[in-house]
């Protein structure tokens, strides 16, 4: 007896290799990128807290996104540390990920957006204190959301750039996971399990009992985002083990939505978020469009850390400005300007890391630089 054609489509494993490289990941952080892109446009001109139907929607849509990005960023370490003991190739590659483009941002920030927007002018601007320890706040990540003197100071949210208090904790987790596996641990799929289950008692620990003494913040996004992040390394554990199949998405969502009011609500609705967007990146789109999924630039970073300054200065010119006119405006200049970080910045980064690995490793072989020059900068990794 035959089975039916759908029946087999719901069932069939979409599981690929990203040896392969023919996967969605990057076009799925770019729509993560502009989803909250979209939930921003709201909040600037509305502050916080974020009220209305659609509004609050959006923004638990935006959640799941930042969500997404620590999973596939613990589904992708998981793959690079379970596959090479190469501990200075895997600090450059998380340094070279994200500093180039941080510091091209903080400088943008400090001395061309600070000094055009400040009401104390670029004379007063750069008499202040605050002004100078700027960029040494948001490059150590010691206070990711510091604000410069007399910028936005009228706006309903006076960040220069919100979004990057989650650098911080993707820092921590490149950290934890490198220590890990220096030790042998996080290159082995049953630790990986392990430490998950760990992340994801503390989850639903922390649901139960918040902590409310020094550190709160810290601590909840600890909480939420560490859980994503090795639900992320463990799928990739298991990945022999899981099958993707849009049955399989069907039924964890169901799951997560069974326990939305329960403790084990967020580690539920990562595993949820986690299958799907495998599922997803995995998914194999025909034809000229699925070539152009599978390698679009990947301008996500760029897109996620520039685009809260954009809207900041469209309300700066527009002060009355709503949250459709910034979506309009916000979304193809983050793309733009996104798009130059990538090319100007990133790919030129990324593309020194084999030099900078020979300089570190000078008994190492060079002759394998070029090829693997090209390969860091098509992963972006």
């Amino acid at each position: 007896m035959s089975v039916p054609k759908w029946s087999s489509a719901m069932l069939s494993n979409g599981h690929g290799r990203l040896e392969d490289h023919a996967n969605n990941f990057t076009a799925i952080r770019i729509g993560f990128a502009f989803l909250v892109l979209g939930g921003h446009a709201i909040m600037l001109p509305m502050g916080l807290p974020i009220t209305g139907v659609f509004e609050e929607t959006l923004d638990v849509a935006v959640q799941f996104a930042l969500d997404g990005f620590f999973i596939l960023s613990g589904y992708m370490i998981a793959a690079s540390l379970m596959r090479s003991a190469d501990m200075t190739s895997y600090a450059l590659s998380r340094f070279l990920r994200i500093f180039p483009g941080l510091i091209f941002a903080v400088l943008l920030l400090w001395l061309f957006v600070g000094p055009l927007f400040s009401g104390l002018g670029p004379g007063g601007y750069f008499a202040q204190g605050e002004t100078w320890v700027f960029p040494l706040l948001l490059l150590s990540q010691v206070d990711p959301q510091a604000s410069l003197p007399g910028v936005f100071s009228a706006h309903p949210m006076q960040e220069m750039n919100g979004p990057l208090w989650t650098i911080r904790y993707e820092l921590l987790a490149y950290l934890a996971a490198g220590i890990l596996a220096a030790v042998g641990l996080f290159r082995r799929p049953s630790i990986i399990v392990a430490l998950f289950m760990g992340t994801a008692a503390f989850s639903v620990v922390h649901m139960i009992q918040p902590w409310d003494g020094i550190g709160a913040a810290t601590v909840d996004a600890s909480a939420r985002f560490g859980g994503a992040f090795m639900a992320g390394a463990a799928f990739f554990a298991l990945r022999d083990r899981i099958a993707l199949t849009p049955l399989g998405c069907l039924l964890v969502v169901l799951f997560a939505f069974a326990l939305k009011d329960t403790p084990a609500a967020m580690i539920a609705g990562q595993l949820a978020m986690g299958y799907v967007t495998l599922w997803a990146g995995f998914l194999r789109i025909p034809g000229h469009i699925g070539v152009a999924v599978r390698e679009v630039e990947d301008v996500s970073y760029g897109v996620y850390i520039l685009h809260w300054p954009i809207g900041q200065i469209v309300l700066a010119l527009h002060p009355g400005a709503g949250a459709f006119t910034l979506l309009v405006v916000m979304a193809p200049a983050a793309l733009l300007t996104g798009w130059l970080m990538r090319v100007w910045v990133e790919k030129p980064a990324l593309a020194l890391k084999p030099r900078l690995r020979a300089l570190l490793n000078p008994g190492r072989i060079r002759s394998t630089g070029t090829a693997e020059r090209i390969n860091t900068v098509r992963q972006g990794v």
